[in-house]
């Protein structure tokens, strides 16, 4: 896909639609598991923090041409083969094997995530450097550890009870073990993806639809300082 072509500009235009709509994501799905930080739901509070790094690293592939992801036909790979502005391209990639092999759609996305972040790390700052690296050397890093906490109980105990013994409620930083590395991942991860959206200007209409308009304190606000709706009542909670 050529600039300039219409491929390219439809591409363009739904990418960008998705890397605002990913960067929403990322944000919401932190700022959610703030509020699991209990014993009882500190595993999950992890596998949510995951998410929101996931949408994050989809978002900074975007804002550079760059998209993974399954279709019907199977894995497709977006990459970038000329980056000069005016004259850039982009190459459609089909069965395409990710660089360590690995199987599994999200074990596919972090490898050839890690891979691409090589060709984007110019454009970070330093003090945001350590998101494009894999965590603790290892690619599949989050998801492993997701997945211990998410499918195996004896883990997701272990997590909770680990929480329970080291947390504090007045200092965040208290969150101990593998919930405090996917924590500052996560965050590390949004915070990258959000300067290039400001550096690039992103603007889109991607967010109509789902309360997002306004200025934007007043979509601020609604994403951190308003409260989550008061449902407990109406529930079967209390005959549990």
């Amino acid at each position: 896909m050529r600039e300039g072509n219409i491929h390219f500009q439809v591409h363009q235009i739904n990418i960008l639609a998705s890397v605002d709509q990913w960067l929403l994501f990322a944000a919401t799905h932190y700022r959610r598991a703030i509020d699991m930080l209990v014993p009882a739901s500190a595993p999950w509070a992890q596998v949510t923090l995951y998410y929101a790094s996931f949408f994050a690293a989809n978002a900074i592939l975007g804002m550079f041409g760059g998209w993974v992801g399954q279709t019907q036909e199977g894995l497709r790979v977006v990459d970038v083969e000329h980056a000069t502005p005016g004259a850039q391209a982009l190459r459609i990639y089909r069965k395409l094997s990710s660089p360590h092999g690995a199987a599994g759609s999200h074990r596919i996305f972090w490898d050839f995530f890690y891979d691409a972040a090589a060709s984007i790390a110019a454009w970070a700052p330093a003090s945001l450097a350590s998101a494009l690296k894999p965590v603790n050397g290892d690619f599949a890093w989050q998801i492993t550890e997701r997945n211990i906490v998410n499918y195996d109980m004896f883990g997701a105990w272990a997590a909770a009870r680990l929480f329970y013994e080291r947390f504090r409620n007045s200092r965040l930083r208290s969150v101990s073990g593998p919930l405090q590395l996917q924590l500052e991942v996560s965050e590390c991860l949004i915070k990258l993806a959000l300067q290039f959206a400001n550096d690039v200007g992103l603007v889109t209409d991607a967010l109509e639809g789902c309360g997002q308009s306004g200025t934007a304190a007043q979509i601020r606000r609604r994403l951190s300082a308003q409260r989550g709706p008061q449902l407990i009542t109406q529930s079967a909670f209390q005959q549990f």
